[in-house]
């Protein structure tokens, strides 16, 4: 694989990793507009039935779904410090929904997927230094 490969490459990756970012910040946002005025959780209890309200953590859904749509759209900018912003958003994304996984199973699992494929490929678009195309490791497989 040439050096012109692996750069188009690299970009492609940067690029799907911003849209899927982007993606799950803006459905992210969206469901804590829905959550604003809908405290739907109660807990039965020896004292008796609790009513949780959760919109503080709705506000929590706003921001960092606004973090990840920010981050996602920041890496069509390649610059290197959108990397890491992306990753810094993405995990604030699996942080919150991780708190969250009691209360929202599967819409947590379906966010933190898809804050974590961009992980992913932000990995594998990581260049190593003074590594060149050509470079074979010892195994006989081309260098990353």
């Amino acid at each position: 694989m040439t050096r012109h490969d692996e750069a188009r490459l690299r970009r492609r990756r940067r690029w799907l990793a911003g849209v899927l970012l982007a993606g799950a910040g803006f459905f992210d946002g969206l469901a804590g507009v829905s959550d604003l005025d809908n405290d739907k959780y109660v807990v039965q209890s020896e004292e008796g039935l609790l009513h949780l309200d959760l919109t503080g953590w709705s506000w929590a859904h706003q921001a960092t779904g606004a973090l990840m749509v920010l981050a996602g759209v920041l890496l069509f900018t390649a610059r290197p410090w959108s990397v890491r912003l992306a990753v810094v958003a993405a995990v604030a994304g699996i942080v919150l929904h991780l708190i969250l996984l009691p209360f929202e199973p599967v819409w947590a699992v379906i966010v933190i997927g898809l804050a974590v494929a961009p992980l992913r490929l932000l990995w594998l678009c990581r260049r190593r230094r003074g590594a060149r195309a050509d470079d074979v490791n010892p195994a006989g497989r081309p260098a990353r």
